[in-house]
């Protein structure tokens, strides 16, 4: 793995980083106002996404590890 794929990678695990935090200020958010079903669905899906981009991250976190030690 280059030097340059690694800043990629780098770059990407930012990005995804900084999306997860304004998702879960986005739930911070609408815990804070009135519970409806509307709301409900609302944190269901942001605690999706939130869940799908660590479960990415510890992924893409995984693999340059593999590609550090395994070259």
């Amino acid at each position: 793995m280059s030097a340059l794929d690694r800043e990629d990678l780098h770059d990407m695990l930012v990005r995804i980083d900084e999306r997860v935090k304004a998702i879960q200020e986005d739930i911070r958010e609408i815990n804070e106002a009135r519970s409806c079903v509307g709301h409900d669905v609302k944190i269901r899906s942001l605690e999706r996404m939130v869940w799908g981009c660590v479960v990415g991250m510890a992924g893409m976190g995984a693999r340059l590890v593999m590609d550090a030690f395994g070259r």
